[in-house]
């Protein structure tokens, strides 16, 4: 009865903790504010947030439930446009199971992918399961757009991996080409180059999932963004691929600009000139743009058979790409390869032909700011700064990159009025882009939403030459320089900040203790400090610590840019080293050791095996001790090697042609000695007995019959001769 009592006092006391435990996790998870409870959810992870199912919360008695699936997926649509994603949730999970369709949860997850809720998304294609809804199709590729949006996560590409080999499992839905160009699209933008490559090697290259155009944009331009010459050689080589596949099926494969400037892209971020200058030579053939003057020899001929560098010229279809036009990113892409390459006069060139060869050609900020970059490079500051007016003329967006030009055109022209009109106009786009959210919006041209330390610097240091000091304060003080600074993008203007502002509060507090007079004299230091002044000794004193902290940081990334640029030299000369290794040439030399070997057992009268190193020495030997009337007629019938003949050989040759020229070298030899005879047994027995008169020479320095010697001198001469 006791121990019953335990048990039952035990079990009491244990559903009391677990309880207790779940009121905690409870009132922890209401405790937790709204911000901290968003993020946990938008984490991509296999936790239990992400598998856990989505509570269903009471629907407002203002949404009436749709009776046709149509209409409830245009109402999810609608909702999700207003920015009520939980209300269309709330909808689908009320409306009853007869009145939804796969149609209506694809919708759901599309649009909650859309504004990044991949996790939510992912509880949704539970949902839909439990509910007995099948994905298909639409479903899967929907999931493969929402992890190729929210790549952050560490575990998009083993989702994305999962998702694709269920569908190669599954019967029903079996991968298309847009599913896998959906799943490298997420490889991509991670980047993960081992996947990426794994799934291109597994496509056939023909068929309805052999690679197209969007495969091969995918691929180059995430090689390209790589940069670096390996980063151009796998997209060059993935180049070559497209036009091969382009000769194989030229229906289903159409070169685009936009595939065109993803090779050029990966032109421009390579390091060897050589691969850098292969982007004129695209665009001379894709485009129809030389430079060569006729009469002139122009550049040099490519060859027709190099089809990745003149693809029009190997696949005989002229210029591929010229139209009544050519897109400004083509061209941007062309003047930032010339800027790399310092050919600022052929940049030059290739804008008037450019506007020469297309009139309707209509530039965009982007051109314009690699166009302002060109005109800084070679300082020409005034054509900038009309540049950056043409911006403004033609009603074209400002980017961060035209503004970082233009106040870098404007400082080194010192034109302080042109400056703080850039500025002013810089701060007012921030103000009106500030409420832009990045994360769920893409515009296409990049927009000025936030301060950075680059544009700042151009306008304090501007403002420094001009001596602007009390504009400059006010600057500092209006952008809060303090937190533009904590940004790690560009360590070395946040350096060039913090000195800028020591340098700014010292000379303000410098003409506030010591203002001039009117004969410019200095006047005496007042007596009592000033608000003003007392505000200025702090702001020093905060701006010299933090300059120190940058000075560091600074450091540390000087180094951590020292290392790599170590690494990659190290990586370079590796692969250097590969193309030129030595295993190609110790394989050359076994096989000349080999051929040697098999001409010494073809010329020689004993077959000598390989590495048979004391037989040769015998011979050698043998033969030095022989006299010179016997080695006159064995030196032909012991010599294995061709060296051999050089010597000696050549005196016997000239003394045995002279013989037959009198009357025939078998008459003269055998004469005396029994020649005849052991001639025609020699005849008869063939190589038998030359083999055999062969070791009799080894066994006996002299004595060497007449006959025998002439028979095998008579065999070797004639397979050398």
């Amino acid at each position: 009865m006791s121990a019953l009592l335990r048990i039952a006092s035990l079990h009491s006391r244990t559903s009391l903790l677990s309880t207790a435990s779940a009121t905690n996790r409870l009132s922890l998870a209401t405790v937790l504010p709204p911000r901290t409870r968003t993020w946990i959810t938008h984490t991509f992870s296999t936790s239990l947030p992400s598998a856990q199912a989505i509570v269903k919360k009471p629907l407002s008695k203002k949404i009436a439930i749709p009776k046709d699936p149509y209409k409830l997926s245009e109402k999810i649509v609608k909702f999700s446009k207003n920015g009520k994603l939980d209300d269309a949730v709330n909808l689908v999970l009320a409306t009853p199971k007869s009145r939804q369709s796969e149609v209506v949860w694809n919708h759901l997850i599309q649009e909650s992918s859309k504004l990044g809720k991949a996790s939510q998304s992912w509880q949704l294609l539970s949902d839909m399961k439990k509910r007995g809804f099948e994905p298909n199709e639409r479903t899967y590729t929907i999931l493969l757009n929402a992890l190729a949006i929210n790549t952050s996560s560490p575990n998009s590409v083993p989702r994305a991996m999962t998702l694709y080999q269920e569908m190669k499992d599954s019967e029903d839905t079996p991968p298309t080409r847009t599913h896998i160009n959906a799943l490298l699209k997420v490889c991509a933008r991670k980047p993960d180059h081992g996947a990426l490559q794994k799934v291109y090697g597994e496509m056939p290259k023909s068929g309805p999932n052999a690679p197209d155009v969007v495969t091969f944009n995918i691929l180059i331009n995430s090689f390209a963004r790589e940069g670096g010459d390996k980063g151009f050689e796998m997209a060059w080589k993935v180049w070559g691929d497209c036009l091969e596949a382009k000769t194989r099926r030229p229906d289903e494969v159409n070169l685009d600009e936009a595939l065109v400037d993803a090779i050029l892209l990966a032109c421009r971020e390579a390091k060897s000139s050589a691969y850098i200058k292969r982007g004129y030579r695209l665009v001379e053939s894709l485009y129809g743009l030389s430079l060569s003057v006729p009469g002139s020899g122009g550049p040099p001929t490519i060859s027709a058979t190099d089809k990745t560098i003149s693809p029009s010229k190997a696949l005989g279809l002229g210029t591929i790409l010229k139209k009544d036009t050519i897109q400004p990113r083509t061209v941007e892409l062309l003047l930032s390869i010339c800027t790399k390459l310092k050919d600022y006069g052929k940049a030059e060139r290739y804008m008037d032909l450019i506007r020469e060869t297309y009139p309707s050609f209509t530039p965009d900020s982007q051109l314009l700011s690699s166009l302002m970059h060109l005109q800084i490079t070679t300082k020409e500051y005034q054509k900038a700064i009309e540049t950056w007016d043409e911006i403004n003329r033609l009603n074209l967006q400002h980017t961060p990159a035209t503004f970082k030009q233009g106040l870098d055109a404007s400082l080194k022209a010192r034109n302080w009025e042109k400056t703080s009109e850039m500025y002013t106009e810089m701060r007012r786009q921030i103000k009106k882009n500030k409420s832009f959210d990045m994360r769920y919006h893409r515009p296409i041209n990049p927009i000025v939403h936030q301060q950075d330390a680059w544009t700042l610097v151009s306008t304090l240091k501007c403002a420094v030459k001009t001596k602007h000091i009390p504009e400059a304060v006010e600057i500092l003080r209006e952008t809060h320089w303090t937190k533009v600074v904590q940004s790690s993008r560009y360590p070395r203007a946040n350096a060039d900040m913090a000195e800028l502002a020591v340098k700014i509060y010292t000379s303000a507090l410098k003409a506030l203790k010591f203002p001039k007079t009117i004969d410019g004299s200095d006047s005496p230091p007042p007596h009592v400090s000033t608000p003003e002044t007392y505000q200025l000794e702090n702001e020093l004193q905060g701006a010299k610590n933090l300059q120190l902290r940058l000075k560091d940081a600074l450091t540390r990334h000087d180094e951590e840019m020292d290392r790599k640029e170590a690494e990659e030299m190290e990586e370079i000369k590796n692969r250097r080293a590969q193309r030129y290794s030595s295993e190609p040439v110790a394989r050359h030399g076994e096989e000349m050791e080999e051929i040697k070997n098999r001409r010494a057992q073809r010329y020689s009268s004993e077959p000598v095996a390989r590495g048979d190193f004391e037989k040769k020495e015998e011979r050698r030997s043998s033969r030095s001790e022989i006299s010179r009337g016997d080695a006159r007629n064995v030196t032909l019938a012991t010599a294995p090697r061709k060296p051999s003949r050089v010597g000696v050989v050549r005196s016997d040759e000239r003394e045995w042609k002279s013989r037959k020229s009198v009357g025939g070298v078998g008459s003269r030899i055998g004469a005396g000695s029994g020649a005849s005879t052991r001639t025609r047994m020699s005849r008869s027995q063939g190589q038998s007995q030359r083999q055999s008169q062969s070791q009799s020479q080894s066994q006996s320095q002299r004595g060497v019959p007449f006959g025998d010697a002439f028979h095998v001198s008579k065999a070797f001469t004639r397979s050398v001769f």
